[in-house]
Formats: C-alpha cells, structure tokens, sequence
C-alpha cells in the first residue's frame, strides 16, 4: 500500500504541472483521492 501511496502522490505533482489542462482540472483531483485513500489503508 506504500508504493501505491507514493505512486499516486507523484502523480498529484505530475499531473499539476501538466500542459493538459483537462489532465490538471480531472486527473489531479483523482491522484490526490487515491493516494489520500491509500493512505488511509496503509495506516489502518
């Protein structure tokens, strides 16, 4: 679950400084919920 974690937290940085704007407006916003999320079962 901690390399999900990590994997989904890098994705919020990339993703943010994407040229895509559809990519920073749709897929940030679901990085940040998975990794928030696996966190939450990695700590549990």
């Amino acid at each position: 679950m901690w390399v999900l974690t990590g994997y989904f937290t890098l994705g919020i940085v990339l993703n943010g400084i994407s040229r895509s704007k559809p990519e920073r407006n749709v897929m940030t916003p679901v990085s940040l919920l998975l990794a928030v999320l696996c966190l939450i079962v990695a700590l549990g």
